[in-house]
């Protein structure tokens, strides 16, 4: 079963495009009544799921204030200079290579170089 996804304002809407064309049930901040809501909001919103956040906010590797073991995972696009299309890239190609047993309630760390799982 595909993991519901919630995804940050800070990356790219095309992720959210190309997981619902794929079958993932995808809530955009960007497009949530509540846009702009605060790190903690969100993380509630992940938590009554629970739900798959992708964000690239390093707030949310915090384990002790975001407790990824309450969520379906927290996949972290590392910060460095990626375009939209390399955004949806790195994570499609994560998603489709991984089983959500493999990520859920843990941290991934996705750059183009490498996914680290913890």
């Amino acid at each position: 079963m595909t993991p519901r996804v919630l995804l940050d304002e800070n990356v790219s809407l095309r992720i959210a495009d190309r997981l619902r064309a794929v079958g993932y049930e995808v809530v955009a901040i960007v497009q949530h009544p509540a846009r702009g809501m605060s790190d903690e909001a969100v993380f509630e919103l992940v938590t009554q799921g629970p739900m798959l956040l992708i964000t690239r906010d390093a707030h949310f590797t915090n384990p002790v204030r975001f407790p990824v073991d309450k969520t379906a995972g927290i996949i972290y696009l590392t910060h460095g200079n990626l375009r939209s299309l390399d955004e949806v890239r790195l994570v499609e190609q994560f998603l489709t290579t991984h089983p959500p047993e493999v990520f859920k309630g843990r941290l991934v760390s996705l750059s183009p170089t490498a996914a680290r799982v913890r």
